[in-house]
């Protein structure tokens, strides 16, 4: 049985639910008079309200409630018309049509200036090959996230088969987080990761310190002729490529350790909302340990049990992913 859309009182909308539809009406006139979705958002949470599967509303779920015909009592017909349906509306056709117009002015970022909130810190990997996944726009530009490591014309691959749309993605991770943020003691558990992660950020730092001042000093070696050049060469090498390594973990951790995880679970909730990819990120990467994508249908425009796995950071972390032959 599928779940029943906000504001009625069955999946069959055959009856209104009387509060829901009363906020979602008023939530739809906020949005006429000029309030975007993460504004709407917001005003449905602190409101007390959440959507029927527990979920505190994102500016996604936000939008695709106001933008949905069942809202106005319509449907599409074959050819994409608005016309009544058999269910009651909790705002009128007129309000509705509006509410479209307004939406559609607004817009969305384009493809080429999509920030994704996952790609610099290899949170998400494929799940069947372990590849971290990199932003890729499908051919009609579409966001999405997909597994780099697939046959090209200049090398081969092994894998390449995970593709999800990026909005679908990052809007299920985050109705997850709000979920995790409403469990006792989830901020207590925020603070010991923050905690564990810096002492790690100083311990990385130190290293990469060392590292720097071990290749100098091996630099006046060669000069005092106490090692050979070629030595020297391949001590770099390796440096360089340690030093890229903590660099790049020093980075993301620097962003985790920064994110603000304490308040009340609607100010966190409203922070969410309004937050910048890059500030998400900070927060998912306390969050979580990886996260695991797996292939879907083609064309699936929903998140099947399975398919996305979530390693927790307050739970034991994952073993690698290893391809199977």
């Amino acid at each position: 049985m599928p779940p029943r859309l906000f504001g009625f009182a069955d999946f069959r909308r055959t009856a209104l639910h009387e509060e829901e539809a009363a906020i979602a009406a008023e939530a739809a006139q906020l949005s006429v008079d000029g309030a975007n979705d993460t504004t709407v958002a917001v005003f449905l949470t602190k409101a007390g309200f959440v959507g029927t599967l527990g979920a505190p509303f994102t500016s996604q779920s936000t939008r695709q409630m106001l933008t949905n015909p069942a809202i106005a009592g319509l449907k599409r017909d074959p050819d994409g018309n608005l016309v009544p349906a058999e269910h009651p509306g909790m705002i009128s056709p007129e309000l509705f049509v509006t509410l479209l117009e307004r939406h559609a002015a607004g817009g969305k970022p384009r493809a080429e200036d999509y920030d994704y909130m996952l790609t610099s810190v290899d949170l998400a990997v494929c799940g069947r090959c372990g590849t971290a996944l990199a932003g890729l726009r499908s051919t009609v530009g579409k966001p999405g996230y997909s597994c780099p490591d697939g046959s090209r014309q200049d090398r081969p691959g092994k894998c390449g088969r995970c593709r999800i749309d990026a909005g679908l993605l990052e809007d299920h991770l985050g109705e997850q987080i709000l979920a995790r943020l409403l469990l006792p003691g989830t901020q207590a558990d925020l603070e010991k990761i923050r905690q564990l992660l810096t002492d790690k950020l100083d311990t990385d730092r130190k290293r990469l310190a060392e590292i720097q001042e071990s290749v100098q000093e091996l630099a006046a070696m060669v000069i005092r002729r106490e090692i050979q050049a070629k030595d020297l060469k391949k001590a770099k090498a390796e440096a360089s490529e340690e030093s890229r390594r903590l660099n790049r973990g020093i980075s993301w951790m620097e962003l985790a350790v920064a994110t603000p995880i304490t308040g009340e679970v609607d100010e966190l909730v409203a922070w969410w909302n309004s937050a910048s990819a890059q500030s998400r990120r900070g927060l998912a990467l306390l969050m979580f340990h990886r996260i695991d994508v797996h292939p879907g249908g083609k064309g699936v425009r929903k998140i099947g049990p399975g398919r996305v796995v979530l390693w927790w950071r307050n739970e034991p972390a994952p073993d690698p992913i290893v391809l199977a032959d």
